[in-house]
């Protein structure tokens, strides 16, 4: 996914060092992606404490049955803070855990977002080393078979929903491997899971809603973030009707032009896929909504292009308003919510719809 969503944690990276000691563990011995990876699933699913940062991310587009639709997004992340604590105590910090999950309603026009943060080691948050099992008190994803159950809640709000894949992973990048800077080492592990029919409900003012759907999971591990002189990212994923998928994201510079290290995949029905260069398409930004809290300014419109695969698509939030508000917390505001999406593939007109997630716009996400 994201080119480092690692925003999340970015209290964590304010220490990070800043290169690769070695082509395979950096400066305080967490491991680099320095080389390609052999995937095996559903394993990979499952934590890899080797590398300082790691997340799950789970987005999609839901509807009841009396036609009331609805965004949600479930992200759980783990930083590591200290790979071999010298004290032996459970309460010494090795790694934080991070949850982020938010409801778009977006026939009603509103939207909450909730957040948890949890050291490890004293059984308030984990992620499982040989199955897919994350959790942070009672919120948690795991794998029954080959479906991802997900749960969350807040108060009058909450997801009970079961994911079940319908087509197999992507490997995103160069097989997986997804290069984010020029720096050896500044890459990520990446794949994505493109179509899970879903089933469950969603809870709004404590009202449990049934509802079905689309959902779409990213999971990316790696130990490093973004370079000196990239700002911040755009990226989308989006499920178009036919059974196409497209996953795309621009790496922005401080004068807001796409970094070289953009990338994006097209999927086709059958799941076969395309990789995008940067030099194969263009993200161009439209209307933008300015935030009360933050100040920032967000383009909540887009046109996605790709000349070469005759892809001409435009995007707009389905709520301007899907800000995640962190500032109480890591102090680190972005938007990410429910999109529609129209426009033509190969000619013919399209529709579809998906996730948006734009960083950087309030400052730099990378960590001063």
């Amino acid at each position: 996914m994201r080119p480092g969503t690692a925003l999340a944690i970015g209290l964590v990276l304010a220490s990070a060092p800043p290169a690769a000691q070695s082509a395979e563990r950096d400066a305080e011995g967490w491991k680099t992606v320095a080389a390609p990876r052999r995937f095996d699933f559903p394993r990979d699913h499952a934590a890899h404490e080797d590398y300082r940062l790691e997340w799950w991310y789970y987005t999609g587009n839901l509807a009841a049955g009396d036609g009331r639709s609805f965004g949600f997004e479930l992200t759980f992340f783990r930083a590591g803070v200290d790979r071999e604590p010298l004290n032996p105590s459970r309460w010494a910090v090795r790694d934080l855990y991070i949850a982020h999950f938010a409801i778009s309603d977006i026939s009603r026009g509103r939207f909450q977002f909730f957040e948890r943060l949890r050291r490890g080691g004293i059984g308030w948050a984990g992620a499982s080393t040989d199955r897919l099992h994350v959790w942070i008190d009672q919120w948690q994803v795991r794998l029954e078979g080959d479906d991802h159950l997900l749960e969350a809640g807040d108060g009058d709000f909450a997801l009970a929903l079961r994911l079940s894949p319908r087509k197999p992973p992507v490997l995103q990048g160069d097989a997986g491997r997804s290069q984010k800077g020029p720096s050896e080492g500044n890459a990520s592990y990446y794949y994505s899971i493109t179509r899970m029919e879903t089933t469950g409900s969603i809870t709004v003012d404590g009202k449990a809603v049934p509802v079905t759907g689309w959902s779409w999971m990213d999971r990316e591990f790696s130990s490093s973030f973004l370079e000196p002189g990239q700002q911040g990212w755009d990226w989308m994923s989006i499920q178009l009707d036919g059974g196409r998928e497209l996953m795309i994201y621009q790496i922005r510079r401080p004068d807001g032009t796409p970094d070289v290290y953009s990338s994006g995949t097209i999927i086709d029905a059958e799941g076969r896929t395309e990789r995008l260069r940067a030099d194969q398409f263009q993200l161009i930004p439209g209307r933008r909504w300015r935030s009360p809290r933050s100040g920032a300014e967000y383009p909540v419109e887009w046109t996605v292009r790709a000349p070469g695969k005759n892809v001409d698509l435009r995007v707009r939030a389905a709520l301007s308003q899907q800000e995640m508000n962190t500032m109480t917390s890591i102090g680190i505001p972005y938007w990410e919510g429910a999109i529609l999406v129209e426009g033509t593939w190969n000619g013919t007109p399209t529709t579809g719809r998906g996730y948006l997630e734009m960083t950087g716009y309030q400052a730099p996400t990378r960590p001063e």
